[in-house]
């Protein structure tokens, strides 16, 4: 459990040497570099424009990916997430690098032909429009539309529904009572529209076509000719060719599509080319010389400044960071704490006083995770799966994916564990096979009891279990006061609050507690609750003196840092309330460990009963194996997704508040942030 430690560095190197410093600072991955102010000699160069372009190229480069992708996808396997970025080597990438601008004109190419491919499927939309409407026109001359003469007006156009010349008209007097001179002469009739031309009186012209509106006239197309047929072969005649260029640019874009790698590569190499040009806005420099400011990992910092100084001809120094210095955070762990050093991430990095929480809470991550999801045919899925993708993959595979397969792996253990101590094993689904199909009464027996049967037991289980949780959190304050210099306040915040709760603990446990062990019990579950009872009796006369001396503890230190008596006092009692009131919530916060597992098991037991229902055994057999796969899987699914978040829960809201603080800057490098490529690593 440690935070790397930091030391400042700071380098005074050529002008001219400063983007191969940078590429070589990009490359290592190992100093962040903090932005610097200007002194007057040394002035901040302006980069904006040089990252605008490059953004503008990078946008390129990912919307011709996503077309690439849409239009030309390529089948992957399910493993190609585990496989790492390409690595190369310097040389290759300079090789890669010099066909950029080629390579940008593709990407430019590409959206251009998408563009016009676009623009003839929207032509080709519009102008089918335009057909659909004057096809029932189709085969006749139409006059001008909305003509008139020197004594009448005409509309030309269609109505909705079928009519006859008697029933448009009585249609048309219903609307316009007051036009009692109107004539109809019907063009063509569907069942789904009428198209008709309506006469009226030159006069009454106005008030007719309002009338028609409200019945949902549709004027007749603007066919230019006034000949529908020729209008719409003219249409037709248009939308084949753009079928036609259509195919063609789809050819093109397909023979570009070869160049896919290349395009990957181009957004990688924009992506470093655009943290560097970042980087430079922080570099103050004058007409001959460049400095840079930032912190590396002492145990790279030798090795990094005797390469800058040789290679570079820079000068280079390398010291602790001042007392009030924003030092970033870097953790780095081992073993089974490694991989959850995300976890901590995710919720805050550790603060200038705290320790790193990540090797604390290991242990209880995992033991929580396998309590909570508690099937052994699901850790062993889980353990197998992980296990193999890290035997296999695990010298290639990124640093975060490989986290991720061990923290799996490890929760698959601890899934195993608790699904054996159970008797879950993909619910009961030994017990119900040999029943249904071997007619046998075999079953896989619980090592320790079925959380089923036995639930205020478990329950018991696991208040104890979180309460020491919660006094691990308060044995990491005691130890971070101590580490801060301060013993006296590890005393106060430890050695009270430990004998309050101890002494309250029997109250609260006797509520729950059965007196006689529940029948069914294994010999290693029966071995467990006789010590417990036996400690519990033993001390029985014993806890409350405890819990009165840490009571008086509490008041005597909880208001320490009060100015005056009656701040101290009061202080004092805040935290009586407040130790008992917080510790009882968090204790049964708890409760979750049996619940979560208990869902996992009966949902299980549920798919089982349910695959077993057909009384044919052939159809039984079918149905079972079919109703296993989907139900388990979906079962794993989601109880999976409960168990990490709530085990995040217990550690963030109950174990973290107890000492952490957090709050610390992450350090963030320049580093080789890309996608698809990397360097290979220097030896």
């Amino acid at each position: 459990m440690a935070k790397v430690k930091m030391l400042a560095i700071s380098l005074a190197a050529p002008l001219a040497a400063k983007e191969e410093v940078l590429f070589y600072l990009q490359k290592l991955g190992a100093v962040e570099i903090s932005v610097q102010e200007a002194d007057g000699v040394l002035t901040l160069p302006d980069a904006r424009e040089a990252v605008g372009a490059l953004d503008a190229g990078r946008q390129k480069a990912e919307a011709a990916l996503s077309l690439l992708d849409r239009r030309f996808p390529v089948k992957k396997p399910l493993t190609a997430m585990l496989e790492p970025r390409i690595a190369l080597t310097d040389s290759q990438f300079a090789e890669r690098a010099a066909e950029e601008e080629q390579t940008l004109g593709i990407c430019e190419e590409l959206l251009r032909l998408e563009r016009e491919s676009q623009e003839l499927a929207a032509d080709t939309v519009r102008r089918q429009t335009l057909c659909d409407t004057a096809e029932p026109w189709a085969g006749m001359e139409l006059p001008p539309l909305d003509g008139h003469t020197a004594r009448t007006a005409y509309f030309v156009g269609s109505f909705p529904g079928a009519y006859d010349r008697g029933g448009l008209l009585n249609l048309i007097a219903r609307a316009a009572p007051e036009n009692d001179c109107v004539e109809a002469e019907i063009v063509y009739t569907l069942p789904e529209s009428t198209g008709a031309v309506v006469y009226c009186l030159r006069g009454d012209a106005e008030s007719l076509q309002r009338a028609l509106g409200g019945l949902g006239f549709q004027h007749a197309p603007e066919c230019e000719s006034r000949a529908p047929g020729a209008f719409i072969a003219a249409h037709r005649k248009a939308m084949e060719e753009n079928d036609r260029r259509a195919a063609e640019i789809d050819s093109r874009m397909k023979a570009l599509s070869e160049n896919r790698e290349a395009i990957a590569f181009l957004l990688d190499s924009l992506s470093l080319r655009r943290g560097r040009a970042e980087a430079e806005e922080r570099l103050p420099q004058s007409g001959r010389v460049f400095s840079l400011e930032g912190y590396v990992p002492e145990a790279r910092a030798e090795r990094i400044a005797e390469k800058l100084e040789t290679d570079f001809d820079a000068a280079v120094s390398v010291e602790p960071p001042g007392e009030n210095a924003d030092v970033p955070v870097l953790l780095k762990n081992r073993g089974f704490a490694a991989p959850l050093e995300n976890i901590t991430a995710q919720y805050s990095l550790p603060g200038k006083n705290d320790i790193d929480p990540t090797g604390p809470m290991a242990f209880f991550y995992y033991f929580f995770f396998g309590m909570m999801l508690s099937d052994a045919g699901y850790g062993l899925v889980i353990a197998l799966a992980t296990g193999l993708v890290w035997l296999l993959k695990g010298k290639t595979l990124e640093r975060g994916m490989k986290n991720n397969v061990k923290m799996y792996f490890f929760c698959g253990l601890s899934t195993l564990f608790w699904g054996a101590m159970y008797g879950s094993w993909f619910g009961d689904a030994p017990g119900v096979i040999a029943k249904e199909f071997f007619h046998s009464d075999f079953t896989l027996k619980p090592l320790w009891t079925d959380a089923a049967k036995d639930t205020m037991n478990v329950l018991i289980m696991c208040f104890v279990l979180g309460l020491a949780h919660l006094f691990w959190g308060v044995c990491m304050k005691g130890y971070a006061d101590i580490r801060n210099g301060s013993v006296f306040d590890a005393f106060c915040d430890t050695v009270p609050t430990f004998l309050t709760v101890i002494g309250i603990a029997p109250v609260f446990f006797g509520l729950f507690v059965q007196d006689q062990m529940p029948d069914g019990y294994s010999a290693l579950g029966t071995f467990f609750y006789n010590t417990f009872m036996s400690v519990h009796n033993t001390l029985g006369g014993v806890w409350q003196y405890i819990l009165i001396a840490g009571i008086v503890l509490v008041i005597l230190t909880a208001g320490r840092s009060a100015k005056n008596v009656v701040g101290k006092l009061g202080g004092g009692l805040y935290g009586v309330y407040n130790l008992f009131s917080g510790y009882l919530g968090d204790v049964l916060s708890y409760a979750r460990l049996l619940a979560l597992g208990m869902a996992t098991g009966v949902i299980g037991q549920v798919m089982n009963m349910l695959g077993a229902m057909p009384k044919n055994p052939a159809l039984k057999a079918v149905v079972f194996v079919a109703v296993f796969v989907v139900g388990h899987s979906a079962n794993l699914a989601i109880n999976l997704i409960g168990a990490y978040v709530h085990t995040n829960r217990l550690q963030y809201v109950e174990f973290f508040s107890k000492f952490y603080e957090g709050g610390g800057r992450p350090f963030e490098p320049l580093s080789v942030n890309t996608t698809y490529y990397k360097f290979k690593e220097e030896q």
